[in-house]
């Protein structure tokens, strides 16, 4: 997947890696590979960037064509899809690229691309099923075109930092069965994607928890393996875990009746909430430890590519929160920058809001539903939290955060030890050099090194953010 999602990736990269590929080790495009770019957003971007990527495209196809007779790129992810609308003007733009580059480039006509929407909004994925089935009809009644397979792509990362840890997981498990039952209904064929990281927040893909997150996400087809995977844990491990990922793909998801739903809308309702309130009054030193924190790739700045905040208030539906949000919009990181600020900040961010959320639910729903929440549906919390726990550093927090913050973050630690085997300052050696990394790092706060100290505890805990 080469991104081009709010980052300054080289429009040449695509026919670079083919060149590389097929001279240097031999691969035969479609057959060996596939390059699958994120194009920008014209929403978030402009329609100016969009068409310079799908037209670098194009051109790499051009060039796959004259070096091996195949084409190397099928799809383009649409990434922060809204509505089927926006997926159709997106796919028309495609087809009149693909046209000039038949007529100007000699491309083959049979070179055909198709979009893979992305949706990496709690509330979007919850309606994942109906703006893809809308998309479809469109295709028909507007072009003529009858679509009967779709790759559906789910983001953790996103879904997660702007909603929290266990609603972000609940949201793709959802939508999981939502494309199931549309799959069934409608007799197209759907092949998901879950877009997902190594840490907990992200995704919890690890060599410790891959057993774990087969089980959590079935109904996957395909998983993007992110970087901290492939270079920050040994090679073996890592192939190891896409092995075992790969031997479980295409499995039926679990299929929720309508009843289940509803319960579960209200579980992801309170976790989203107790995140967000607590999100709310930490944005700001998150925003300040993110720009101190090292880059991994060339990107727009946090201003130009924001994360929105108004997002979780339609699921939410709390009039209280929206007189808490700031008058000035605050721009969060990119996802890699929030976890890892999370974790200088002393608080793993699958741990805040999580404790406050099974406590209300407990109070409103009683204890035999959040015992069966977290047995059937979120099985995986009790690894997540082993995890995240060996990276907890209240000192810090208690140092960084205002009183009222500081005091949630300790229910939440209290109340998920309540339900897990896990409690504050029971760690490893890791967790112990991982603390006192986070207090060196505040301690050169202002300094040109305290980047490196970031850089330290990423790598302790495999990936930096």
């Amino acid at each position: 997947m080469v991104d081009f999602e709010g980052k300054l990736t080289a429009y040449g990269q695509m026919r670079w890696i083919i060149e590389k590929a097929t001279s240097s080790l031999n691969l035969v495009p479609s057959e060996d590979f596939l390059i699958t770019p994120r194009i920008p957003s014209e929403r978030l971007e402009e329609a100016e960037r969009q068409v310079m990527v799908m037209w670098a495209a194009v051109a790499a196809n051009k060039f796959s064509y004259e070096v091996s007779a195949k084409q190397a790129i099928k799809y383009l992810i649409a990434p922060m899809v809204e509505s089927s609308r926006e997926l159709l003007v997106t796919y028309r733009r495609m087809q009149k690229l693909l046209k000039l580059g038949q007529e100007e480039l000699g491309l083959p006509s049979t070179c055909s691309m198709r979009l893979i929407p992305l949706f990496e909004d709690v509330v979007k994925q919850l309606h994942c099923d109906e703006i893809v089935e809308g998309y479809r009809r469109l295709l028909l009644k507007e072009l003529g075109e009858y679509e009967d397979h779709f790759r559906v792509f789910l983001g953790k990362s996103d879904a997660a930092m702007t909603y929290g840890h266990v609603a972000s997981i609940l949201a793709i498990k959802m939508a999981l069965s939502r494309l199931e039952k549309w799959r069934r209904e409608v007799h197209v064929e759907v092949h998901p994607i879950i877009g997902v990281g190594l840490l907990p927040f992200r995704g919890h893909l690890a060599p410790w928890n891959v057993e774990n997150f087969i089980n959590e996400y079935k109904g996957y087809h395909t998983v993007t393996i992110q970087t901290g995977l492939r270079y920050d844990i040994p090679h073996e491990e890592g192939v190891k875990v896409v092995r075992r990922v790969k031997s479980e793909a295409g499995h039926v998801p679990e299929v929720y009746e309508v009843e289940e739903e509803k319960e579960l809308a209200e579980a992801m309702r309170a976790f989203a909430r107790s995140y967000f309130e607590t999100l709310l009054e930490m944005a700001t030193t998150i925003c300040l430890i993110a720009d101190v924190i090292p880059e991994r790739r060339e990107r727009m700045t946090r201003e130009s590519y924001p994360r929105s905040l108004a997002g979780p208030l339609k699921l939410i539906a709390d009039k209280a929160l929206y007189e808490k949000l700031p008058s000035s919009e605050v721009k969060l990181p990119r996802a890699i920058k929030f976890t890892a600020s999370c974790y200088m900040l002393g608080v793993p961010p699958a741990i805040i809001g999580t404790g406050r959320a099974l406590r209300a639910l407990r109070k409103e729903r009683g204890e035999d539903f959040v015992e069966d929440l977290i047995k059937k549906y979120v099985r995986s919390l009790e690894s997540d939290f082993a995890f995240e726990f060996n990276f907890l550093n209240l000192e810090v927090a208690q140092e960084r955060l205002n009183s009222t913050t500081y005091a949630k973050i300790l229910e939440d630690v209290q109340e998920i030890s309540r339900y897990f085997k896990v409690k504050e300052g029971d760690v490893d050696e890791r967790g112990q050099q991982h603390s006192l990394l986070v207090k060196k790092f505040w301690e050169k706060m202002g300094k040109p090194e305290v980047a490196e100290y970031a850089l330290k505890a990423g790598i302790i805990r495999g990936s930096l953010g």
